[in-house]
């Protein structure tokens, strides 16, 4: 990302600076303050592609508790504190959105705020800048991890319910680093893999029977949830449901179960079909549903190998089907498109596994 030029006041010789929307002039002399005080450069024309967004604020001396809960709201979009006087996130549409909706809060308790678009920080990369949001995230994965792998230890002396519970808890730990991890931080495939395996443990055994054939046509011409962002087993299960399943489903993206309750939830905590044991979701909508086809099993294969990353059955096509959906994703394509191409990716592979 190139930074964008500096812009000069001819009457002033100060940089100029760019507020993401309108602000007073006290709180734009401030900011200009504080940017002096950061070394940093702004710009104010947004089509020259500033990275990264600067949000300072300040709230009246009495109002503590209020200044708490601004500071909580930062840590939980993931910021970078810079100088104890300003808070740096990647600049995009939705970083935008959570700095605005956050300096409406600040000016209802009597306090100001400012937003910046930043073109560049003085003796520091881009690059610098990503690696000090990833070493963040990293810290905040290695204390996820700890907690996962001593409630692994912990888990064979508790109940169900417990189980449940402490892979609920530290599931939704895992969901908050990930929404803030925006530069890819390398320990984000060892925490999922962690977490994974405290879902596996934390499944029971009511999910794992099969479906009698009398039962089944209570799964027909359904609404099915699952959460958004779909990745291989959730795409592959997606596309078992609709071809060998429930032909005429129907799919909700959805974090809330309450939202949808009528909806089959599959690869969800606690839905009605998720992994079992050590097994992904895929291999448990075949079981559960008796289907058997010599394709589906392979392709089983290659998700589990993908999903739950043991190479169990050391499938080779594993690594590009998780990357490709994973590509996917990154490339900011809906869910329902994800799944669209997904599904073309499915049936491509169960032909050519005909072979």
């Amino acid at each position: 990302m190139g930074a964008a030029r500096t812009h000069r006041d001819p009457s002033s010789a100060r940089p100029r600076y760019s507020a993401a929307f309108q602000v007073k002039k006290g709180v734009a002399r401030w900011a200009v303050i504080c940017l002096y005080h950061t070394s940093m450069v702004v710009t104010e024309d947004r089509t020259t592609g500033s990275p990264w967004l600067l949000f300072m604020f300040c709230l009246p001396t009495q109002r503590a508790s209020q200044r708490v809960r601004v500071w909580r709201k930062l840590q939980k979009y993931g910021v970078l504190a810079w100088k104890n006087s300003a808070y740096i996130l990647p600049n995009t549409p939705g970083n935008l959105e959570k700095f605005q909706w956050l300096t409406a809060e600040v000016r209802k308790y009597q306090g100001d705020a400012s937003i910046v678009e930043v073109a560049r920080i003085e003796g520091h990369t881009d690059k610098e800048i990503m690696s000090l949001f990833n070493q963040a995230r990293a810290k905040e994965d290695e204390r996820l991890m700890g907690d996962a792998r001593l409630g692994l230890r912990q888990s064979a002396a508790q109940s169900p319910a417990q189980r449940r519970a402490q892979f609920a808890r530290l599931n939704r730990r895992l969901v908050g680093i990930q929404s803030t991890d925006a530069f890819g931080c390398g320990k984000k495939r060892e925490a999922e893999a962690l977490i994974k395996e405290l879902e596996a443990r934390a499944a029971t055994g009511p999910t794992a029977g099969p479906i009698h054939k009398d039962a089944i046509k209570k799964f027909k011409r359904r609404f099915w949830m699952t959460r958004p962002r779909p990745e291989v087993d959730r795409v592959g299960s997606a596309w078992l449901i609709k071809h060998f399943i429930d032909p005429e489903a129907r799919f909700i993206f959805s974090a809330n179960p309450q939202a949808h309750p009528d909806a089959l939830r599959f690869d969800m905590f606690e839905g009605e079909f998720t992994h079992v044991g050590d097994e992904c979701t895929f291999e448990t909508l075949m079981k559960r549903f008796n289907v058997r086809d010599k394709r589906l099993k392979r392709i089983a294969q290659i998700i589990h190998d993908a999903d739950l990353e043991d190479n169990k059955f050391g499938r080779v096509e594993s690594r590009a089907v998780d990357l490709i959906l994973k590509g996917w994703a990154k490339m900011g394509w809906s869910d329902d498109e994800i799944l669209r191409r997904g599904f073309d990716l499915y049936d491509a592979l169960y032909v050519t596994l005909d072979s």
